[in-house]
Protein backbone atom coordinates (compact mmCIF):
# COMPACT_ATOMS: atom_id res chain seq x y z
CA UNK A 1 0.00 0.00 0.00
CA UNK A 2 0.86 3.21 -0.72
CA UNK A 3 2.31 4.78 2.53
CA UNK A 4 1.60 8.18 2.03
CA UNK A 5 -1.86 7.36 1.38
CA UNK A 6 -1.57 5.13 4.17
CA UNK A 7 -0.61 8.10 6.44
CA UNK A 8 -3.83 10.30 4.88
CA UNK A 9 -6.03 7.20 5.94
CA UNK A 10 -4.94 6.58 8.91
CA UNK A 11 -5.21 10.60 9.97
CA UNK A 12 -8.82 10.38 8.90
CA UNK A 13 -9.59 7.87 11.00
CA UNK A 14 -8.05 9.27 14.17
CA UNK A 15 -9.51 13.10 13.64
CA UNK A 16 -12.96 11.78 12.98
CA UNK A 17 -13.53 8.51 15.39
CA UNK A 18 -17.08 7.14 14.99
CA UNK A 19 -17.39 7.94 19.10
CA UNK A 20 -17.77 12.03 17.77
CA UNK A 21 -20.97 11.11 16.36
CA UNK A 22 -22.82 10.66 20.34
CA UNK A 23 -26.13 9.76 18.70
CA UNK A 24 -24.91 6.68 16.82
CA UNK A 25 -25.26 3.07 18.09
CA UNK A 26 -21.87 1.76 17.97
CA UNK A 27 -21.24 -2.20 17.15
CA UNK A 28 -18.08 -4.05 17.20
CA UNK A 29 -18.78 -7.09 14.80
CA UNK A 30 -15.92 -9.55 15.06
CA UNK A 31 -14.67 -12.86 13.31
CA UNK A 32 -17.27 -14.87 15.20
CA UNK A 33 -19.75 -13.00 13.58
CA UNK A 34 -19.70 -13.96 10.56
CA UNK A 35 -22.56 -15.88 9.08
CA UNK A 36 -21.33 -16.31 5.75
CA UNK A 37 -17.60 -16.27 4.61
CA UNK A 38 -16.77 -16.29 0.68
CA UNK A 39 -13.11 -15.56 -0.93
CA UNK A 40 -11.77 -16.14 -4.55
CA UNK A 41 -8.17 -16.62 -4.67
CA UNK A 42 -6.02 -15.70 -7.57
CA UNK A 43 -2.41 -16.95 -8.82
CA UNK A 44 -0.74 -13.95 -7.85
CA UNK A 45 -0.80 -13.25 -4.17
CA UNK A 46 -4.45 -11.87 -4.84
CA UNK A 47 -7.77 -12.60 -2.58
CA UNK A 48 -11.45 -11.36 -3.08
CA UNK A 49 -13.04 -11.62 0.16
CA UNK A 50 -17.06 -11.62 0.83
CA UNK A 51 -17.30 -11.56 4.51
CA UNK A 52 -21.21 -11.21 5.95
CA UNK A 53 -21.98 -10.52 10.04
CA UNK A 54 -25.04 -9.88 11.23
CA UNK A 55 -25.98 -7.49 13.60
CA UNK A 56 -29.28 -5.38 15.20
CA UNK A 57 -29.09 -1.82 13.73
CA UNK A 58 -31.14 0.64 14.90
CA UNK A 59 -33.22 3.39 12.91
CA UNK A 60 -31.00 6.13 11.94
CA UNK A 61 -27.02 6.38 12.36
CA UNK A 62 -24.64 3.30 13.49
CA UNK A 63 -21.14 2.61 13.81
CA UNK A 64 -19.85 -0.68 12.72
CA UNK A 65 -16.54 -1.67 13.32
CA UNK A 66 -15.34 -4.71 11.45
CA UNK A 67 -12.74 -6.42 13.40
CA UNK A 68 -10.36 -9.12 12.18
CA UNK A 69 -10.21 -8.28 8.64
CA UNK A 70 -7.29 -8.76 6.50
CA UNK A 71 -4.22 -6.62 7.48
CA UNK A 72 -3.34 -6.50 3.40
CA UNK A 73 -6.26 -5.23 2.68
CA UNK A 74 -6.10 -3.09 -0.30
CA UNK A 75 -8.75 -0.08 1.37
CA UNK A 76 -9.70 1.53 -2.30
CA UNK A 77 -11.79 -1.64 -3.20
CA UNK A 78 -13.71 -2.35 0.11
CA UNK A 79 -17.76 -2.05 -0.55
CA UNK A 80 -20.35 -2.67 1.90
CA UNK A 81 -23.92 -3.28 1.71
CA UNK A 82 -26.61 -3.99 3.67
CA UNK A 83 -30.58 -3.89 2.87
CA UNK A 84 -32.17 -0.46 3.74
CA UNK A 85 -29.05 1.26 4.72
CA UNK A 86 -26.79 3.92 3.26
CA UNK A 87 -23.07 3.86 3.80
CA UNK A 88 -21.80 7.24 4.63
CA UNK A 89 -17.91 6.66 5.30
CA UNK A 90 -15.65 4.37 6.20
CA UNK A 91 -12.31 3.95 8.03
CA UNK A 92 -9.59 1.26 7.93
CA UNK A 93 -7.77 1.46 11.08
CA UNK A 94 -5.04 -0.38 11.33
CA UNK A 95 -2.73 0.94 13.77
CA UNK A 96 -2.10 -2.34 15.88
CA UNK A 97 -1.87 -2.74 19.56
CA UNK A 98 1.96 -3.83 19.64
CA UNK A 99 4.65 -2.91 22.03
CA UNK A 100 6.11 -0.81 19.45
CA UNK A 101 3.00 1.20 19.15
CA UNK A 102 2.43 1.70 22.35
CA UNK A 103 5.26 3.69 22.78
CA UNK A 104 4.93 5.88 19.99
CA UNK A 105 1.27 6.61 21.15
CA UNK A 106 2.56 7.35 24.77
CA UNK A 107 5.17 9.74 23.67
CA UNK A 108 4.78 12.78 26.23
CA UNK A 109 3.42 11.01 28.58
CA UNK A 110 4.79 9.99 32.04
CA UNK A 111 4.93 5.84 33.21
CA UNK A 112 6.12 3.67 35.53
CA UNK A 113 9.49 1.84 35.34
CA UNK A 114 10.86 -1.26 36.92
CA UNK A 115 14.22 -2.86 36.89
CA UNK A 116 15.06 -5.80 38.84
CA UNK A 117 18.29 -5.62 41.02
CA UNK A 118 19.88 -9.00 40.74
CA UNK A 119 22.09 -8.50 44.03
CA UNK A 120 19.24 -8.17 46.42
CA UNK A 121 16.55 -9.78 44.49
CA UNK A 122 14.14 -6.85 44.54
CA UNK A 123 12.71 -4.87 42.02
CA UNK A 124 13.23 -1.06 42.08
CA UNK A 125 10.07 1.26 40.61
CA UNK A 126 10.26 4.60 39.59
CA UNK A 127 8.60 6.99 36.91
CA UNK A 128 9.32 8.76 33.87
CA UNK A 129 8.96 11.11 30.64
CA UNK A 130 8.71 9.15 27.39
CA UNK A 131 10.11 12.13 25.27
CA UNK A 132 10.95 9.75 21.90
CA UNK A 133 9.47 6.75 21.71
CA UNK A 134 12.84 6.21 19.12
CA UNK A 135 11.13 2.86 17.33
CA UNK A 136 10.51 1.20 20.46
CA UNK A 137 13.71 2.06 22.54
CA UNK A 138 12.17 5.16 24.25
CA UNK A 139 14.46 8.34 25.56
CA UNK A 140 13.03 8.16 29.14
CA UNK A 141 13.15 11.27 31.24
CA UNK A 142 13.77 10.42 34.52
CA UNK A 143 14.23 12.93 38.15
CA UNK A 144 18.10 12.28 37.71
CA UNK A 145 18.60 13.00 34.01
CA UNK A 146 17.76 11.22 30.73
CA UNK A 147 18.54 7.65 29.68
CA UNK A 148 18.56 6.26 26.03
CA UNK A 149 19.28 2.54 26.75
CA UNK A 150 17.09 1.87 29.49
CA UNK A 151 17.89 -1.65 30.84
CA UNK A 152 13.97 -2.18 32.99
CA UNK A 153 10.61 -2.21 32.05
CA UNK A 154 7.72 0.43 31.22
CA UNK A 155 4.15 0.32 33.39
CA UNK A 156 1.51 1.85 31.65
CA UNK A 157 -1.80 3.01 33.29
CA UNK A 158 -3.79 2.34 30.64
CA UNK A 159 -3.82 1.46 26.59
CA UNK A 160 -3.83 4.00 24.04
CA UNK A 161 -7.65 4.72 22.77
CA UNK A 162 -6.18 4.68 18.88
CA UNK A 163 -4.73 1.21 18.84
CA UNK A 164 -6.50 -1.59 17.75
CA UNK A 165 -5.93 -5.59 18.57
CA UNK A 166 -7.15 -6.54 14.89
CA UNK A 167 -7.07 -4.22 11.37
CA UNK A 168 -10.14 -3.03 11.35
CA UNK A 169 -12.78 -1.17 9.28
CA UNK A 170 -15.61 1.21 10.58
CA UNK A 171 -18.20 1.86 8.87
CA UNK A 172 -21.06 4.59 9.63
CA UNK A 173 -24.37 3.79 7.73
CA UNK A 174 -27.97 5.64 7.80
CA UNK A 175 -30.10 2.57 8.55
CA UNK A 176 -34.51 3.29 7.51
CA UNK A 177 -35.27 0.42 9.45
CA UNK A 178 -34.38 -0.66 12.85
CA UNK A 179 -34.03 -4.82 13.27
CA UNK A 180 -31.15 -7.71 12.88
CA UNK A 181 -29.78 -7.40 9.56
CA UNK A 182 -26.90 -8.91 7.01
CA UNK A 183 -24.05 -6.53 6.48
CA UNK A 184 -21.98 -7.59 3.68
CA UNK A 185 -18.57 -6.71 3.19
CA UNK A 186 -16.03 -7.36 0.32
CA UNK A 187 -12.81 -6.33 -0.29
CA UNK A 188 -9.89 -7.31 -2.00
CA UNK A 189 -6.55 -8.10 -0.13
CA UNK A 190 -2.72 -9.41 -1.12
CA UNK A 191 -1.55 -11.82 0.30
CA UNK A 192 -3.40 -15.20 -0.48
CA UNK A 193 -2.89 -17.07 -3.06
CA UNK A 194 -2.77 -21.08 -4.63
CA UNK A 195 -0.96 -22.97 -7.08
CA UNK A 196 -1.53 -26.59 -8.19
CA UNK A 197 0.98 -29.62 -8.07
CA UNK A 198 0.61 -33.15 -9.56
CA UNK A 199 1.79 -36.14 -9.07
CA UNK A 200 2.30 -38.90 -11.81
CA UNK A 201 3.56 -42.62 -11.16
CA UNK A 202 4.38 -44.71 -14.06
CA UNK A 203 2.36 -47.95 -13.89
CA UNK A 204 3.71 -49.25 -16.75
CA UNK A 205 5.21 -48.22 -20.33
CA UNK A 206 3.07 -45.74 -21.66
CA UNK A 207 0.63 -45.48 -18.65
CA UNK A 208 0.62 -43.58 -15.20
CA UNK A 209 -1.65 -42.23 -12.50
CA UNK A 210 -1.99 -38.69 -12.34
CA UNK A 211 -3.51 -36.63 -8.76
CA UNK A 212 -3.78 -32.80 -8.88
CA UNK A 213 -3.42 -31.05 -5.39
CA UNK A 214 -3.75 -27.32 -4.71
CA UNK A 215 -2.01 -25.70 -2.38
CA UNK A 216 -3.46 -22.84 0.05
CA UNK A 217 -0.97 -19.84 1.13
CA UNK A 218 -2.27 -17.08 3.41
CA UNK A 219 -0.46 -14.70 4.27
CA UNK A 220 -2.55 -11.88 4.17
CA UNK A 221 -3.33 -10.89 8.20
CA UNK A 222 -6.88 -12.59 8.69
CA UNK A 223 -8.26 -16.02 9.21
CA UNK A 224 -11.26 -17.47 7.14
CA UNK A 225 -13.06 -19.47 9.09
CA UNK A 226 -15.54 -22.33 7.27
CA UNK A 227 -14.92 -20.45 4.12
CA UNK A 228 -16.44 -21.40 0.24
CA UNK A 229 -13.32 -20.82 -1.60
CA UNK A 230 -13.60 -20.72 -5.52
CA UNK A 231 -9.67 -20.40 -7.31
CA UNK A 232 -9.06 -18.73 -10.43
CA UNK A 233 -6.59 -20.43 -12.72
CA UNK A 234 -5.33 -16.98 -14.45
CA UNK A 235 -3.44 -13.81 -13.83
CA UNK A 236 -6.24 -10.42 -13.81
CA UNK A 237 -4.59 -7.72 -14.76
CA UNK A 238 -4.08 -4.72 -11.44
CA UNK A 239 -2.97 -1.66 -12.09
CA UNK A 240 0.00 0.22 -9.99
CA UNK A 241 -2.70 3.24 -8.79
CA UNK A 242 -4.91 1.16 -7.30
CA UNK A 243 -8.19 1.94 -8.93
CA UNK A 244 -12.21 1.34 -7.10
CA UNK A 245 -13.40 -1.55 -8.48
CA UNK A 246 -16.69 -3.10 -7.91
CA UNK A 247 -16.31 -6.23 -5.90
CA UNK A 248 -20.29 -7.00 -4.81
CA UNK A 249 -20.81 -7.54 -8.68
CA UNK A 250 -18.14 -9.82 -9.28
CA UNK A 251 -19.22 -11.69 -6.53
CA UNK A 252 -22.95 -12.07 -6.93
CA UNK A 253 -21.84 -13.73 -10.21
CA UNK A 254 -19.25 -16.24 -8.84
CA UNK A 255 -22.03 -16.89 -6.26
CA UNK A 256 -24.08 -18.06 -8.97
CA UNK A 257 -21.32 -20.19 -9.88
CA UNK A 258 -20.61 -21.74 -6.74
CA UNK A 259 -24.25 -22.45 -6.17
CA UNK A 260 -24.43 -24.36 -9.96
CA UNK A 261 -20.98 -25.96 -9.30
CA UNK A 262 -21.16 -30.03 -9.24
CA UNK A 263 -19.27 -32.60 -8.03
CA UNK A 264 -16.33 -34.81 -10.10
CA UNK A 265 -18.03 -36.54 -12.72
CA UNK A 266 -16.54 -39.94 -11.03
CA UNK A 267 -18.46 -38.89 -8.13
CA UNK A 268 -15.88 -37.75 -5.57
CA UNK A 269 -15.44 -34.97 -4.09
CA UNK A 270 -12.82 -32.63 -6.32
CA UNK A 271 -13.54 -29.07 -7.05
CA UNK A 272 -15.97 -28.49 -9.64
CA UNK A 273 -14.26 -26.30 -12.35
CA UNK A 274 -16.09 -24.10 -15.54
CA UNK A 275 -15.01 -21.03 -17.60
CA UNK A 276 -15.05 -17.08 -16.22
CA UNK A 277 -15.03 -14.22 -17.78
CA UNK A 278 -11.80 -15.84 -19.98
CA UNK A 279 -9.99 -17.21 -16.83
CA UNK A 280 -10.93 -21.05 -15.08
CA UNK A 281 -13.35 -21.11 -12.04
CA UNK A 282 -12.41 -23.86 -9.53
CA UNK A 283 -14.57 -24.44 -6.66
CA UNK A 284 -14.10 -26.56 -3.61
CA UNK A 285 -16.74 -28.92 -2.94
CA UNK A 286 -17.18 -28.55 0.88
CA UNK A 287 -15.96 -25.53 3.00
CA UNK A 288 -12.44 -24.84 4.93
CA UNK A 289 -11.12 -22.78 7.17
CA UNK A 290 -7.74 -21.35 6.07
CA UNK A 291 -5.99 -19.46 8.89
CA UNK A 292 -3.38 -16.77 8.88
CA UNK A 293 0.39 -18.09 7.54
CA UNK A 294 -1.05 -21.37 7.07
CA UNK A 295 -0.58 -23.41 3.97
CA UNK A 296 -3.31 -25.88 3.19
CA UNK A 297 -3.34 -28.77 0.55
CA UNK A 298 -6.82 -29.76 -1.02
CA UNK A 299 -7.15 -32.55 -4.04
CA UNK A 300 -7.85 -31.37 -7.34
CA UNK A 301 -8.30 -34.70 -9.07
CA UNK A 302 -7.42 -38.22 -9.05
CA UNK A 303 -6.92 -40.07 -12.71
CA UNK A 304 -5.72 -43.40 -12.78
CA UNK A 305 -4.30 -45.10 -15.85
CA UNK A 306 -3.74 -41.86 -18.13
CA UNK A 307 -1.98 -42.79 -21.39
CA UNK A 308 1.20 -40.63 -22.50
CA UNK A 309 4.13 -41.09 -24.77
CA UNK A 310 7.77 -40.76 -24.10
CA UNK A 311 9.90 -39.53 -26.30
CA UNK A 312 13.86 -38.97 -26.31
CA UNK A 313 14.57 -35.37 -28.29
CA UNK A 314 18.13 -33.77 -29.16
CA UNK A 315 18.52 -30.76 -30.52
CA UNK A 316 21.71 -30.64 -32.56
CA UNK A 317 24.25 -28.37 -31.48
CA UNK A 318 25.99 -27.91 -35.51
CA UNK A 319 25.40 -25.08 -37.22
CA UNK A 320 26.04 -25.58 -40.74
CA UNK A 321 25.95 -22.44 -43.12
CA UNK A 322 28.07 -20.47 -45.37
CA UNK A 323 31.54 -19.74 -44.76
CA UNK A 324 31.36 -22.00 -41.86
CA UNK A 325 34.28 -24.21 -41.58
CA UNK A 326 34.40 -27.93 -40.33
CA UNK A 327 32.96 -27.94 -36.87
CA UNK A 328 31.81 -30.84 -34.45
CA UNK A 329 30.17 -31.66 -30.96
CA UNK A 330 30.94 -33.96 -28.44
CA UNK A 331 28.94 -36.88 -26.33
CA UNK A 332 25.35 -35.14 -26.06
CA UNK A 333 22.57 -35.96 -24.16
CA UNK A 334 18.94 -35.90 -25.79
CA UNK A 335 16.53 -34.59 -23.53
CA UNK A 336 14.01 -36.86 -21.91
CA UNK A 337 9.95 -35.54 -22.85
CA UNK A 338 7.03 -37.48 -21.31
CA UNK A 339 4.04 -36.29 -23.59
CA UNK A 340 0.55 -35.63 -22.48
CA UNK A 341 -2.51 -35.30 -23.97
CA UNK A 342 -5.24 -33.26 -21.95
CA UNK A 343 -8.20 -35.70 -23.71
CA UNK A 344 -10.55 -38.43 -23.00
CA UNK A 345 -9.64 -40.32 -24.83
CA UNK A 346 -6.13 -40.73 -22.36
CA UNK A 347 -8.48 -40.43 -19.22
CA UNK A 348 -7.55 -36.42 -18.96
CA UNK A 349 -9.99 -33.63 -20.62
CA UNK A 350 -10.36 -31.54 -17.95
CA UNK A 351 -8.90 -28.20 -17.00
CA UNK A 352 -5.69 -28.27 -15.72
CA UNK A 353 -4.25 -25.39 -13.89
CA UNK A 354 -0.36 -24.82 -14.55
CA UNK A 355 1.97 -25.84 -12.13
CA UNK A 356 4.74 -28.32 -10.93
CA UNK A 357 4.70 -32.24 -11.89
CA UNK A 358 6.57 -34.62 -10.22
CA UNK A 359 6.88 -38.26 -11.80
CA UNK A 360 7.86 -41.03 -9.93
CA UNK A 361 8.62 -45.13 -10.88
CA UNK A 362 9.43 -48.03 -9.23
CA UNK A 363 12.81 -49.44 -9.81
CA UNK A 364 13.34 -53.83 -10.10
CA UNK A 365 12.65 -53.98 -6.26
CA UNK A 366 9.13 -52.48 -6.59
CA UNK A 367 11.30 -49.24 -4.76
CA UNK A 368 9.46 -46.24 -5.93
CA UNK A 369 12.14 -43.72 -6.87
CA UNK A 370 11.56 -39.82 -7.76
CA UNK A 371 12.40 -39.57 -11.85
CA UNK A 372 12.25 -35.59 -12.42
CA UNK A 373 9.87 -32.99 -12.49
CA UNK A 374 8.99 -30.03 -14.90
CA UNK A 375 6.55 -26.85 -14.93
CA UNK A 376 2.93 -27.47 -17.09
CA UNK A 377 1.49 -24.98 -18.41
CA UNK A 378 -2.18 -24.32 -18.28
CA UNK A 379 -3.90 -27.15 -20.15
CA UNK A 380 -7.12 -26.83 -21.39
CA UNK A 381 -9.58 -29.87 -22.67
CA UNK A 382 -7.76 -30.70 -25.67
CA UNK A 383 -4.86 -29.48 -25.39
CA UNK A 384 -1.09 -31.31 -25.46
CA UNK A 385 2.33 -30.47 -23.16
CA UNK A 386 5.38 -31.30 -23.80
CA UNK A 387 7.41 -32.37 -20.29
CA UNK A 388 11.22 -31.90 -20.33
CA UNK A 389 12.31 -34.37 -17.00
CA UNK A 390 16.08 -34.19 -18.12
CA UNK A 391 18.80 -35.70 -19.84
CA UNK A 392 18.84 -39.54 -20.87
CA UNK A 393 22.12 -40.87 -19.12
CA UNK A 394 22.59 -43.82 -21.47
CA UNK A 395 22.03 -42.46 -24.47
CA UNK A 396 24.11 -40.39 -26.17
CA UNK A 397 25.78 -38.99 -29.75
CA UNK A 398 28.19 -37.17 -31.37
CA UNK A 399 28.52 -35.58 -34.73
CA UNK A 400 30.19 -33.28 -37.15
CA UNK A 401 30.04 -31.07 -40.22
CA UNK A 402 32.77 -32.30 -42.69
CA UNK A 403 33.31 -32.30 -46.80
CA UNK A 404 32.22 -28.90 -46.78
CA UNK A 405 31.90 -28.00 -50.38
CA UNK A 406 31.15 -23.98 -51.83
CA UNK A 407 28.91 -24.04 -55.41
CA UNK A 408 28.94 -20.73 -55.92
CA UNK A 409 28.61 -17.32 -54.09
CA UNK A 410 25.56 -18.44 -52.56
CA UNK A 411 24.98 -22.03 -52.58
CA UNK A 412 27.37 -24.58 -50.55
CA UNK A 413 27.14 -28.26 -49.72
CA UNK A 414 28.12 -29.80 -46.67
CA UNK A 415 28.13 -33.80 -45.20
CA UNK A 416 26.91 -34.15 -41.81
CA UNK A 417 27.61 -36.88 -39.51
CA UNK A 418 25.56 -37.89 -36.34
CA UNK A 419 26.78 -41.12 -34.68
CA UNK A 420 24.18 -42.56 -31.86
CA UNK A 421 24.73 -44.97 -29.21
CA UNK A 422 22.12 -46.66 -26.76
CA UNK A 423 23.20 -48.50 -23.41
CA UNK A 424 20.08 -49.33 -22.84
CA UNK A 425 18.69 -52.76 -22.50
CA UNK A 426 15.66 -52.20 -24.66
CA UNK A 427 15.39 -50.46 -28.34
CA UNK A 428 14.72 -46.28 -27.75
CA UNK A 429 13.29 -44.06 -30.30
CA UNK A 430 15.49 -41.21 -30.66
CA UNK A 431 14.04 -37.33 -32.41
CA UNK A 432 16.73 -35.86 -33.78
CA UNK A 433 16.49 -32.16 -35.09
CA UNK A 434 19.08 -29.99 -36.61
CA UNK A 435 18.16 -26.18 -37.63
CA UNK A 436 19.02 -24.26 -40.72
CA UNK A 437 19.66 -20.54 -40.65
CA UNK A 438 19.08 -20.12 -44.37
CA UNK A 439 17.03 -21.77 -47.35
CA UNK A 440 18.08 -25.73 -47.48
CA UNK A 441 17.36 -28.63 -49.07
CA UNK A 442 18.77 -32.13 -48.22
CA UNK A 443 19.89 -33.87 -50.91
CA UNK A 444 20.58 -37.60 -49.55
CA UNK A 445 20.11 -39.40 -46.28
CA UNK A 446 20.45 -42.39 -44.96
CA UNK A 447 17.15 -41.99 -43.02
CA UNK A 448 14.01 -40.50 -44.69
CA UNK A 449 13.45 -37.00 -42.68
CA UNK A 450 10.68 -34.44 -42.67
CA UNK A 451 10.63 -30.82 -42.88
CA UNK A 452 8.98 -29.50 -39.07
CA UNK A 453 9.35 -25.96 -40.45
CA UNK A 454 11.06 -23.52 -42.48
CA UNK A 455 14.05 -23.80 -40.75
CA UNK A 456 14.19 -27.42 -39.38
CA UNK A 457 14.94 -30.83 -40.24
CA UNK A 458 13.76 -33.82 -38.43
CA UNK A 459 14.59 -37.20 -37.68
CA UNK A 460 13.13 -40.30 -35.86
CA UNK A 461 15.83 -42.86 -35.37
CA UNK A 462 15.43 -46.34 -33.86
CA UNK A 463 18.45 -47.00 -31.87
CA UNK A 464 18.82 -51.14 -30.87
CA UNK A 465 19.25 -52.14 -27.93
CA UNK A 466 22.63 -52.25 -26.53
CA UNK A 467 23.71 -51.18 -29.88
CA UNK A 468 24.53 -47.61 -32.26
CA UNK A 469 23.43 -46.07 -35.19
CA UNK A 470 24.46 -43.71 -37.77
CA UNK A 471 23.15 -40.94 -39.38
CA UNK A 472 24.48 -39.43 -42.44
CA UNK A 473 23.10 -37.02 -44.51
CA UNK A 474 24.50 -34.08 -47.42
CA UNK A 475 22.79 -30.95 -47.39
CA UNK A 476 22.55 -27.70 -49.81
CA UNK A 477 22.29 -24.11 -48.07
CA UNK A 478 21.44 -21.68 -50.25
CA UNK A 479 22.14 -17.89 -48.65
CA UNK A 480 18.70 -15.99 -48.50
Amino acid sequence: MNSRYSKILLTFGLLFPFSAYSADKEIVLDNADSVEMEISIYNNSLGFVRDTREAGLEAGYNSVAFAGVASQIKPETVMVETPGAEIVEQNYNYNLLTPVNIVNESVGQTVKTAVYNEATGQTVFDSAKIIDSNYGNPVLQFSYGIETHFPGRLIFDKLPENLVSKPTLEVRLNNKDAGRKKIELAYLTNGISWKADYVAEIKSAGVLDLNGWITLSNDSGADYKNASVQLIAGNVNQVSEAAPVRPLMLARAMKANAESASMDAAGGAYPANEAFADYYLYTLPVKTTIKNQQSKQVSLFVRNGVRFEKEYRMISPLYVGINVSENEFQKQNPQVVFKLDNAAASGLGLPMPQGVIRFYEKDSGSNLQFIGESNIPQLADGEKADLMLGKAFDIFAKGRVLNVNKVSKDIFEADVEVAFNNAKTEEAVVNFEQNFNNNWEILSESQKSERKNANTAKWQLKLPAKGAFSLTYKVRITRK
